[in-house]
């Protein structure tokens, strides 16, 4: 088996999403975010949140045998690094394919999740997903990496969320501790997590 990981470019685009559309059917948030109506939305969020990290953030991507089966997506510090105007405008994009009641959730839960990040200049983890049929072979692994090691050379800390709680136990491998919870308002609780610079790379 060969395997690399990388930086992802645009023609990684159309893979990346169906990793994560995969991967995310059995998220809570995701599944908070669009009830019932996981395909077509889904898809659609998780090519704004890769679009958004192509022009302006950190892609990784892990190739098995020339497939993508991982990826990460991240904020560096200060965030993503097109004009706020420019992301406004990819955004309501974004939502005027949704129902009025998903894009609000959305909003609310961007707001609510971003008030517990660290105060000081930070990596934020937006997106890690493996591929199902992949799991538990190092994968995911693999695409958290080079960013904890972008983070630890820059002594800065390392901020992610999850609606797993399974989760945490593998976010601990990397030194990973819960920072704050949030229970949204159908009662999906989500963890916040931060690490320290030169914490574990698992």
């Amino acid at each position: 088996m060969h395997r690399v990981v990388r930086a992802a470019p645009a023609a990684d685009r159309d893979a990346i999403v169906d990793v994560c559309t995969a991967a995310f059917v059995t998220e809570p948030a995701f599944a908070h975010f669009f009830q019932r109506d996981y395909e077509p939305h889904a898809r659609v969020f998780i090519a704004y949140l890769l679009e958004v990290r192509l022009a302006g953030g950190l892609v990784w991507v892990e190739e098995s045998d020339g497939q993508i089966v991982s990826v990460s997506m991240w904020d560096p510090p200060g965030g993503a690094t097109i004009p706020q105007t420019v992301q406004d405008e990819m955004w309501a994009k974004t939502t005027s394919t949704f129902p009025p009641d998903v894009a609000s959730r959305l909003d609310d839960y961007d707001e609510q999740v971003h008030a517990f990040e660290p105060t000081g200049e930070h990596y934020y983890l937006g997106v890690i997903a493996s591929h199902p049929e992949q799991r538990g072979r190092g994968h995911g692994a693999a695409v958290l990496r080079p960013g904890l090691m972008a983070a630890d050379a820059q002594g800065l800390d390392t901020f992610l969320e999850t609606g797993t709680e399974s989760n945490l136990g593998y976010y601990a491998r990397f030194g990973f501790d819960i920072t704050a919870t949030l229970d949204l308002d159908d009662g999906t609780r989500i963890w916040c997590l931060t690490r320290p610079p030169g914490a574990s790379l698992g």
